[in-house]
């Protein structure tokens, strides 16, 4: 699970990510888990690396390239609903991730094994 953590954690390094991107990842490197327990996994991690400042989370509209900062409390309420776990159409709210510098530090120095 630790090698499909530092994937997760690589997208939000390599461009922001929509929450869609990571759940389409997950089931690419998950196939026999069903949609909803990767959602759950999906879930999970953002919500760990939320708590340790590893991502930021934004709001946009997709096809947009403005981006606007979301609190915790907003990401944790977005995080929680399933409609923006889908793809979006163009001009569509949805929830994209970036990484933060300490993102960026835990995964070129693999720290976070210190957590996990």
């Amino acid at each position: 699970m630790k090698d499909i953590i530092y994937k997760i954690l690589w997208s939000t390094i390599e461009d922001f990510v929509g929450l869609w991107e990571i759940l389409w990842e997950l089931n690419s490197l998950l196939p026999g888990k069903g949609y909803k327990e990767n959602l759950e996994s999906a879930k999970k991690i953002l919500k760990y690396f939320l708590e340790q400042n590893l991502v930021i989370f934004y709001m946009n509209r997709w096809g947009n390239d403005e981006l606007e900062e979301l609190s915790f409390n907003e990401t944790l309420k977005f995080l929680g609903d399933e409609k923006y776990w889908n793809a979006p159409s163009i001009n569509e709210l949805c929830i994209k991730s970036g990484n933060t510098e300490k993102g960026e530090k835990f995964y070129n120095e693999e720290l976070l094994s210190d957590f996990i």
